[in-house]
C-alpha cells in the first residue's frame, strides 16, 4: 500500500507536468514532505520488499501457462524498473542533482538514449496498470480493460511530455551531457 500510494502520487506529479514544468515543480515540492526525510527509509524498504517478494513469486510460479503470464511478466518488468530507477534517483541526489521533470526528461533529449528511455518509462507505466489489472479483472473484467487502456494512454502521454512535445521543457545542458555516451 505504501509503494502503491507513492506510485500514484508520483504519476500524478508527472501528470501535473502537462500544465508545464513550473506546475510540476510546485506539485513536487508540495509532495516531497510525504516521502523525504523519515518516510524515505519506509518507502525504500517497501520497494525492496516488493521486488524481493515479487521475484520470489515469479520463481515459484515459473512454469505457468502463457495465458496467465501477464501479472508475472509485468511484475518482472516493474522489479527491474524499480531497481534501476531508485538507484539512478538516489545516485543523482547524492551528486546534488535535483530529480525533477528535467532530470526525468534529459535521457529523451540525449541522442540515441531516447531509444532506451522512451520504452523504459512508457513500459513502466503500462506494466503498473497491467499488473494491477489482473486482480481487478477477477472481479470486474471491464474495469480491468479500462485500467489497461488508461495506462496505455498515460504511458504515451508521459513519454510525449518528457520528449517535450506537449509543453516546452527547460533541461540543463549538463543533465543531457550526463548521458554523453550512446547506449
Amino acid at each position: 500500500m505504501v509503494l502503491g500510494g507513492f506510485v500514484l502520487l508520483h504519476l500524478g506529479n508527472h501528470v501535473a507536468g502537462f500544465a508545464g514544468q513550473d506546475v510540476h515543480r510546485s506539485v513536487q515540492l508540495a509532495l516531497r514532505w510525504l516521502y523525504r526525510g523519515w518516510p524515505e527509509p519506509v518507502l525504500l524498504a517497501a520497494c525492496a520488499i516488493q521486488i524481493a517478494t515479487g521475484l520470489r513469486l515469479i520463481w515459484l510460479r515459473r512454469s505457468i501457462a502463457w495465458s496467465s503470464a501477464l501479472q508475472p511478466l509485468s511484475g518482472a518488468y516493474l522489479a527491474a524498473f524499480l531497481a534501476i530507477h531508485v538507484f539512478a534517483v538516489l545516485q543523482a541526489r547524492l551528486g546534488g542533482i535535483d530529480t525533477d521533470l528535467a532530470f526525468a526528461a534529459a535521457g529523451l533529449h540525449a541522442g540515441a538514449w531516447k531509444f532506451f528511455f522512451a520504452p523504459y518509462y512508457g513500459l513502466a507505466v503500462l506494466a503498473f496498470g497491467m499488473h494491477l489489472s489482473v486482480p481487478l479483472g477477477r472481479r470486474n473484467p471491464g474495469m480491468a480493460r479500462m485500467l489497461v487502456l488508461a495506462s496505455t494512454g498515460l504511458a504515451l502521454g508521459l513519454v510525449t511530455l518528457l520528449a517535450g512535445w506537449i509543453t516546452p521543457l527547460e533541461i540543463p545542458a549538463e543533465l543531457i551531457r550526463a548521458h554523453g555516451r550512446t547506449p
